[in-house]
């Protein structure tokens, strides 16, 4: 009989355990608070254990679904102990913790270790990654990537200032919380490199981390990125335009569209409005299962993380005076 463990039973936590009983009903699901101990009452019927006795139990992977100021200990204790980890988003709060994850792929080497940026197991994601290799667009100059959504809006039944996304030392903050959109522009075009960002606070909700966010990016193959990420919006917004010398190609990603406007013609090539989003979480560890049966030591997904921290430490810390 399989088993698997959950690290932290936030709503994150909470989903990864459901996800897992769908998918392994027969399974034992072990489950473990962000703070090590015991949690009071896990759903799924799991069992309550502590953080050395789940580690005891050597589970066939791990989800660490802790908050981001606790995923490097948590990751460390599991590949010290040879079990696959599936790491939540941001992998850290600061390039000083990254640098240090990167440490750990040193000291294990042969670690089966992945990053939870479920975006890219959405079909529309696949089908632009498709395109892009396929060169049928042409050059791509220009993209433009935004997300935005009124923060108490994402948990009603929970008071917003209490989250992880509003509190800086829990690893919150537009650009940690919403990094989704840094880490699929850096899967779809490679390294990115900054070169402009503007962070605010707007006031309107009282955090002590940014919820505005315009970042200006550029790829090896010297692809401009804009992003903008926010708090703020009343009515949720999640778009990415790809301009190219063949046409504009656009990901509506509340939607669930992809199209393709060209001089004298629209094309819609892909749609699908009833598209369950758990679906990607469930893609995700389904494919994560799959690397462990392989088994598959690629650690490309955690090197693309760090990165991901090490920009958006380097667009808090952007001063005016950085641009060359």
């Amino acid at each position: 009989m399989p088993q698997f463990g959950v690290i932290g039973q936030g709503s994150i936590g909470k989903r990864h355990l459901r996800n897992l009983r769908q998918l392994f009903p027969q399974a034992r699901l072990l489950s473990v608070s962000a703070s090590g101990n015991r949690h009071s009452s896990p759903p799924e019927q799991a069992i309550a254990l502590t953080l050395p006795e789940l580690i005891a139990q050597k589970p066939d992977f791990v989800i660490v679904a802790s908050p981001a100021n606790l995923h490097l200990q948590h990751t460390q204790a599991l590949l010290a102990a040879g079990i696959p980890t599936l790491v939540e988003k941001p992998i850290a709060v600061s390039a000083e913790q990254s640098s240090q994850f990167m440490q750990l792929l040193t000291l294990y080497p042969q670690a089966i270790v992945e990053v939870g940026y479920c975006l890219r197991f959405l079909p529309a994601a696949q089908l632009i990654q498709q395109i892009i290799k396929s060169e049928q667009l042409g050059r791509i100059f220009t993209v433009i990537s935004e997300v935005g959504q009124y923060l108490p809006h994402w948990r009603p039944d929970t008071d917003y200032r209490q989250t992880v996304s509003a509190q800086a030392a829990l690893g919150g903050g537009a650009l940690l919380e919403l990094s989704h959109e840094l880490d699929y522009l850096q899967w779809l075009f490679g390294p990115l490199q900054l070169c402009y960002a503007r962070n605010r606070q707007s006031g309107l909700l009282q955090l002590d981390v940014e919820d505005i966010s315009e970042l200006i990016l550029e790829s090896v193959d010297n692809i401009c990125c804009m992003v903008h990420l926010d708090f703020i919006q009343q009515a949720a917004k999640r778009h990415c335009a790809i301009i190219a010398a063949n046409g504009r190609l656009e990901w509506d990603l509340i939607a669930n569209t992809v199209t393709l406007h060209q001089h004298n013609r629209t094309q819609q090539l892909y749609q699908d409005k009833n598209y369950d989003k758990n679906n990607m979480y469930l893609a995700m560890l389904q494919a994560f299962w799959h690397k462990i049966q392989q088994p598959d030591h690629n650690q490309g997904s955690l090197l693309s993380a760090a990165a991901i921290v090490k920009l958006i430490e380097q667009a808090k810390g952007f001063k005016q005076q950085d641009i060359l």
